[in-house]
């Protein structure tokens, strides 16, 4: 018995060192940060925290109030979210009237047919840029993006796991999409933080303004606007959600200008001009990959082509599913968020097998 309880000692001790020596590591790194030579490094460690939902008080711990707000506030460039009109419509209406197909051979009803548009599958590509990593998915048929819903929504009430959202639509991948009220941390994932819209109608919201709605028009063009249900519904928008703590990183092919954020998990939307989606995760908060920042974002979008673009939820939310695999590591020790919303992609007409890498 003596023995035991020496053990138990012993192991309690190294257990209780061990954490001593980690918060005091961790406690001088932040030290280091905030009162160290780089100025910099303060400020982009104030502006993470800031983004996160349950350590935006750490930097106060540190230092006066008005400092951090200095730092959130001074170099920060106000983008306004203006509506984004649909792009030219892709209904081509009809130069004939179907009846007067009757009486026609093959080929002259061949050549009056409209043409239709043979899409690629859907793919990803692994985004590597030393300080973070993350995955792109590409989707060139827009039409088989939508967004993933809850039956109903209440502040008491329990989101899905991304997982349970791709197996109840039978997609084939998606990611996280707008954020949700979280009162004491508990990551229900009931309720979201702004309008939800489908196949339009209003499944969330209120009669008030919502900044940042992501939406999509009944040609499948993303949109991008403050607005209130009604008025999304009036501009066109058929299914949208919003973040407000997110931003506009590309509008009209117009890339936003530099806008100081701080390194976290992301996850972000786009579309090129000639309809292809882009599906953005970037991992966070571990050693592979620290985080990205909203000019980060702006850049990978830049680069692959988008004409219009926004962040969505990021943080411990973040994450991608690509036919039945997590193809990015999520940031949560706990594991996967309940979320209220997600972006799917559809499998293809006539798909069954929608877990494999091969259609």
């Amino acid at each position: 018995m003596k023995k035991v309880l020496r053990f138990t000692g012993i192991f309690s001790g190294f257990v209780l060192t061990s954490f001593v020596i980690f918060f005091a590591f961790l406690l001088l790194v932040i030290l280091m940060l905030m009162y160290g030579p780089s100025e910099q490094a303060r400020d982009l460690f104030t502006r993470s925290c800031q983004e996160t939902s349950a350590l935006k008080f750490l930097p106060y711990w540190f230092l006066p109030e008005e400092t951090v707000d200095g730092i959130l506030h001074s170099d920060a460039t106000a983008v306004a979210v203006e509506e984004t009109k649909p792009l030219a419509s892709a209904t081509v209406a009809l130069a004939y009237d179907p009846v007067d197909l009757e009486g026609l051979s093959e080929e002259e009803q061949e050549a009056l047919a409209p043409e239709t548009t043979e899409y690629g599958e859907p793919y990803t590509e692994e985004i590597n840029e030393g300080i973070y990593r993350g995955m792109i998915m590409i989707v060139p048929d827009p039409s088989r993006v939508v967004i993933g819903t809850l039956k109903s929504y209440s502040e008491s009430g329990a989101g899905k796991l991304l997982p349970d959202f791709i197996s109840d639509y039978g997609a084939i991948g998606g990611t996280n999409a707008g954020g949700f009220y979280d009162p004491g941390g508990k990551g229900l994932g009931g309720c979201p933080d702004g309008m939800v819209l489908e196949n339009g109608t209003v499944r969330y919201g209120s009669d008030r303004v919502y900044k940042n709605v992501i939406g999509f028009d009944a040609d499948h063009r993303m949109m991008l606007g403050d607005w209130t249900p009604q008025q999304a519904l009036s501009a066109g928008v058929v299914s949208a959600v919003s973040f407000e703590d997110g931003l506009v990183l590309v509008k009209d092919g117009v890339a936003s200008p530099d806008q100081y954020s701080g390194v976290n998990p992301r996850t972000a939307i786009g579309q090129r001009a000639d309809g292809t989606m882009l599906l953005l995760v970037i991992e966070g908060r571990h050693a592979g990959s620290l985080g990205a920042t909203a000019d980060d974002l702006r850049d990978i979008f830049v680069r692959y082509g988008a004409e219009n673009a926004s962040m969505l939820d990021g943080g411990t939310s973040a994450v991608m599913f690509f036919r039945g695999e997590q193809v990015t590591r999520g940031s949560n020790l706990l594991g996967m968020r309940h979320l209220p919303t997600a972006i799917l992609v559809m499998p293809a007409e006539g798909e069954t097998d929608v877990g494999s890498e091969e259609p």
